[in-house]
């Protein structure tokens, strides 16, 4: 099968978003709540926050590098966003639920970053879905129950390791999200190669 790296286009009209700072300037990130229509289906809604994602990506790389440093915002094979210069690649993570979207950038090539952010469904099965995901933390509130699977997708994007007990210990951010959501931030130098957005 043939891979390539897909690369975004270039959306100038997307207005700036406030770019955060973690890990002594290592990571920077950004959150953006959407407006959505009344009437736009799931599907227009996932598009439109995708490209937002994206724009934002561009966003954090040209805070980080500057407008005279050339730069492809892409995605590779595994899904994973990074962003390409000419001489390494920065790993970058992107997360969307309901009318939230958020994306992370590591700032050096040894920045493994992942970034996640859920919606609390309050007709989820939290106790079905524990025990399907074959964690011994039966009993957790919905509060903590996202908090940890946003700690556990965060932490998978950045290392691309599927087994929670095996994924490593990392810097960690719970992202500043209304009551609804539950958002974390991850970071750690010595990404993995298979790692995904």
């Amino acid at each position: 099968m043939n891979h390539s790296t897909k690369t975004w286009p270039s959306d100038e009209n997307f207005p700036s978003v406030p770019v955060n700072v973690a890990g002594n300037g290592s990571v920077l990130w950004s959150i953006l709540r959407l407006e959505h229509g009344a009437n736009a289906s799931r599907r227009a809604q996932r598009l439109r926050s995708s490209s937002a994602a994206q724009s934002m990506l561009r966003n954090l790389a040209l805070k980080h590098l500057g407008p005279s440093q050339a730069f492809e915002v892409s995605k590779e094979p595994s899904g994973r966003p990074v962003v390409r210069l000419s001489d390494k690649t920065l790993m970058a993570s992107i997360s969307h639920s309901r009318d939230l979207v958020c994306v992370a950038l590591g700032c050096d090539e040894q920045i493994a970053v992942g970034i996640d952010v859920e919606f609390h469904e309050p007709s989820r099965n939290i106790e079905g879905m524990i025990r399907s995901l074959g964690w011994a933390d039966v009993g957790l509130s919905a509060g903590a129950f996202y908090n940890e699977w946003c700690l556990y997708e965060a932490r998978f994007k950045a290392t691309g390791i599927t087994a929670r007990n095996e994924q490593p210990e990392m810097c960690v951010c719970a992202l500043a999200v209304t009551a609804q959501y539950s958002g974390m931030l991850v970071w750690a130098s010595e990404p993995s190669d298979s790692s995904i957005s």
